[in-house]
């Protein structure tokens, strides 16, 4: 049974481990750039499946109006077992109904987050990072 864990560290390793096995493209050459991305991170939730971390939620939220997931990663033998569902509806439970939750989708994942009751949005604007 997978457990939801919201006051669990993990280290940069960990995390790379997830990102490097889930099919999420972040910059896992580059642990001080890993490591910046959980110290700054408010929110964190850890899916484990007894002693091992099988999925990632990461986020920044001011915890009254807008959070925003910046990593949703399950590693590929977990996913499509509803892990990311269940990181992301614990999310929801916590932070409760009024605040909302945005993200970017991979084009791939795209589908995943409407079956999970997200709406796509067409008044968004993003700056491009230069990766």
């Amino acid at each position: 049974m997978i457990e939801i864990r919201d006051k669990e560290k993990i280290t940069v390793e960990d995390l790379i481990e997830i990102f490097a096995h889930s099919g999420i493209k972040r910059p896992v050459y580059d642990q001080a750039r890993i490591k910046r991305m959980l110290d700054n991170a408010n929110i964190l939730y850890t899916a484990w499946d007894n002693a091992k971390l099988v999925g990632v939620l990461r986020g920044v939220s001011d915890m009254s109006y807008c959070t925003f997931v910046s990593d949703l990663a399950v590693l590929k033998s977990y996913q499509e077992q509803g892990v990311g569902t269940k990181l992301l509806s614990t999310l929801r439970k916590n932070q409760g109904k009024n605040i909302s939750i945005v993200l970017i989708s991979a084009v791939s994942a795209s589908s995943f987050y409407s079956k999970v009751g997200f709406e796509q949005v067409e008044n968004a604007f993003k700056k491009q990072r230069r990766y």
